[in-house]
């Protein structure tokens, strides 16, 4: 009886030996199955590339754009009198005038003496963070924020934001944002989400002190959201994937071990990762992998080129800071100058040394997105705030063509998607702004919206100033 089992057994694994040796034989063969080489063909348009059925375009609306002068984000000239072809949710084509256009096209737009370029990109937002002057007055809920980030949302694509990353929210608000603006149920920019900040116990986005009053907040005896240690590290990262997160977002102080293993993590399940970090937690991060740097926080004179080095991109959200310089945030009680009340925030912030390290790493080639970071009071500082950034990005030594591609084309490598936004080419998703003068000759002309389009919608459509 044992050798029968034995002989069972035996044969079995001779079996599954010879299955792994059929499939490597079949990998070296033919590579072309391989997984890694082998495309899907339809997937999601956001960051996680979930595969989705195949999407039948053919009889979308089609809409035309005459006339106008195209900054296409790839080439190095506009093209005037443009001929724009859009179908559903995608560009058709890009050509000069005398193009072919589709016969009977749903609409057709005149944009003679108007320039169109891609949609913008804003990198930084947080949607639950929104207060109004007398918010205060309510009590605060995650009904009471999905509230506010369905204002800030509409704020946005009225402006021509058609993307934007929210890298921390409260509870899952930003994911049905996202979630609403693709189902047509409200205006907004294409969402990407981070979920919940990852930090450890005590750390940025875990302190239990009010950063506007130095009090501690309430409920400490609640559940803490704090994590210690890699493999704590690691199943925060798990959970917020699991989430459905399309980015991660971590913060400082961590030692490297934690963030090393957040991040080989995220990499490991093909979701990227920002870090909102200072000083040699940011050093650690870079080294590690980390996609993204938010804010120039205390930067050591390594870590530009460490940047450079590692292929991490930069965010700087110059205006978050400049705002507590200037005026500080009013209707949520936090005083100019600095950062107040705050363990992790326990340094001068200098307003021209992030200027000067903006400039050192555009000259250096670092990748530089655009992102706002406005904690408070966005319904008066945005859209306004995203156009103050892009002119800090003027200031800190950036060319106007430079500046458009960060909040367009780099924009959009940055977030993950460049195969997708960013550009207007073939294929591409229909995002589009469409403005009254040329961006790259005044970067306030963009401020003079005419139509909005995304997603292949016309969202916004105004008439001369």
């Amino acid at each position: 009886m044992i050798g029968s089992v034995r002989h069972r057994v035996g044969r079995k694994r001779l079996l599954r030996v010879a299955a792994m040796g059929a499939a490597f034989l079949l990998g070296a063969l033919v590579p072309h199955l391989t997984h890694a080489q082998r495309a899907i063909p339809e997937t999601t348009d956001d960051v996680r590339r979930v595969p989705i059925p195949p999407v039948d375009r053919s009889r979308a609306p089609i809409v035309v754009l005459t006339g106008g002068t195209v900054i296409d984000g790839r080439s190095r000239s506009p093209i005037p009198n443009a001929v724009v072809v859009l179908q559903g949710d995608r560009i058709v084509s890009v050509g000069p005038a005398g193009s072919p256009v589709p016969t009977k096209p749903a609409r057709t737009i005149d944009a003679r003496g108007l320039w169109i370029l891609p949609g913008l990109i804003d990198l930084h937002i947080h949607f639950t963070q929104q207060r109004g002057s007398d918010m205060g007055r309510y009590s605060d809920s995650d009904a009471a924020a999905a509230i506010r980030g369905t204002v800030l949302a509409d704020q946005m694509v009225t402006a021509g934001i058609t993307a934007a990353r929210d890298v921390g929210t409260v509870d899952d608000v930003a994911l049905r944002i996202k979630e609403a603006v693709d189902r047509g149920m409200i205006r907004g920019p294409r969402v990407l989400w981070s979920g919940r900040l990852i930090a450890s116990t005590g750390g940025h986005g875990d302190e239990v002190t009010s950063t506007a009053t130095g009090r501690e907040k309430p409920n400490l005896g609640g559940d803490p959201h704090g994590v210690d240690g890699p493999w704590e590290w690691r199943k925060a990262v798990r959970e917020q994937i699991r989430r459905l997160a399309d980015w991660i977002k971590i913060s400082a102080p961590a030692d490297k071990e934690e963030l090393a293993a957040a991040i080989d993590e995220a990499h490991s399940l093909g979701v990227p990762v920002a870090i909102d970090s200072y000083g040699p937690y940011t050093d650690w991060a870079i080294e590690a992998g980390v996609d993204t740097l938010e804010h120039p926080l205390l930067l050591s004179d390594r870590a530009v080129a460490l940047m450079k080095q590692h292929g991490t991109a930069f965010v700087p959200t110059i205006g978050a800071f400049d705002n507590l310089l200037e005026g500080g945030y009013p209707t949520a009680g936090i005083p100019s100058g600095g950062f107040y009340y705050t363990h992790s925030r326990r340094f001068v912030i200098n307003q021209q040394d992030h200027l000067k390290r903006v400039n050192e790493a555009y000259r250096a080639g670092v990748p530089i997105g655009v992102g706002t970071d406005i904690p408070f009071e966005n319904e008066w500082r945005y859209p306004d705030a995203y156009f103050r950034e892009l002119n800090y990005l003027h200031q800190a030594g950036m060319t106007n063509a430079d500046v458009l591609a960060s909040a367009t084309s780099v924009g959009a490598t940055i977030l993950r998607m460049g195969d997708k936004l960013g550009t207007i080419e073939p294929g591409k998703i229909a995002d589009v702004l469409i403005v009254g003068a040329n961006p790259l000759e005044s970067l306030k002309n963009l401020r003079d919206v005419r139509y909005v389009i995304a997603d292949g919608k016309v969202v916004v459509e105004r008439t001369p100033r």
